[in-house]
């Protein structure tokens, strides 16, 4: 029987290595012996099917697939943003700021890992280095810096939403994330207090990652929707981070474990066809 290699890591923030040992026993309860775990010391080769965390960045195939996700149409609209060579950069940084916003920055090396949210009126000079523009001559994707409270991380399985969380790290007090209704909380920022859920601002965060979805049927991943809140009351939901990766390779914070493991036990030929085909059809 064809196999998921797993890569287990040995986290030292308590809430990181917690949550990723209870994704990983949810995986193996749903999916049983199709799972095989592997030290990430250990990964040499290219292995596929190939899950979880790839903390050295080791793994060119799941930055490839990060970059395909910021490129594709529906994912810019989203984020309002556009992918421009460095030399252009500064110019859109200067439109977005006559709009109101500071610009958030992304080097199409590796979006997830080199980003700067900027204030309105930064210069790009100023934030080359910390996106490594100095060292690499990659493209550059800008978008409005939103300043998003109160973000949710949807976990996405098959282009639907299988579970939420409040993005939120606990690493003084992870016992948190075995908190059963967590995941109906919401946090003012990743390193606020958990609070009441507030079900509206929940409501609007779910349409718009319903909406991306429906555009950009992502198959595996997370989708991130904070909320703009002005001065006047006025709330809107914005996508702040598209993550196009397998299960285990992205942090899942006080979500549904289970309920996400089934899901991805239920789509596992859609997340891995080659599973399918290595299976043959079915008498």
């Amino acid at each position: 029987m064809s196999r998921i290699t797993y890569l287990l890591t040995n986290e030292t923030e308590p809430d990181v290595r917690l949550s990723d040992a209870m994704l990983f026993a949810a995986l193996c309860e749903a999916l049983g012996d199709r799972i095989e775990p592997m030290e990430s010391g250990r990964y040499r080769a290219p292995l596929d099917p190939l899950w979880g965390r790839d903390p050295y960045r080791n793994i060119s195939s799941r930055i490839e697939r990060l970059t395909q996700a910021y490129e594709d149409p529906a994912v810019l609209e989203a984020l309002g943003a556009k992918i421009l060579p460095r030399h252009a950069v500064q110019a859109e940084m200067d439109r977005i700021a006559r709009t109101g916003f500071g610009a958030s920055l992304r080097n199409m090396r590796d979006p997830e890992q080199f980003v700067r949210h900027c204030a309105r009126g930064d210069r790009f000079s100023q934030h080359e280095t910390a996106i490594r523009s100095d060292s690499y001559d990659h493209p550059v994707l800008v978008c409005p810096n939103r300043d998003l409270e109160y973000l949710r991380r949807f976990l996405i399985v098959a282009g639907e939403v299988a579970a939420e969380t409040p993005y939120r790290f606990c690493a003084e007090t992870p016992t948190d994330l075995l908190r059963p209704d967590a995941w109906r909380l919401q946090a003012e920022d990743f390193m606020s207090p958990l609070t009441e859920e507030d079900p509206v601002w929940r409501d609007l965060q779910r349409g718009e990652a319903d909406r991306l979805l429906a555009e950009y049927p992502m198959r595996s991943g997370a989708i991130d929707v904070g909320l703009r809140i002005t001065a006047d009351g006025e709330v809107t939901p914005h996508v702040q981070e598209v993550v196009a990766a397998p299960p285990g390779a992205f942090d899942t914070f006080y979500a549904d474990v289970r309920a996400y493991a089934g899901s991805v036990a239920e789509n596992l030929a859609v997340l891995e066809p080659s599973l399918a085909d290595a299976e043959g059809p079915t008498p």
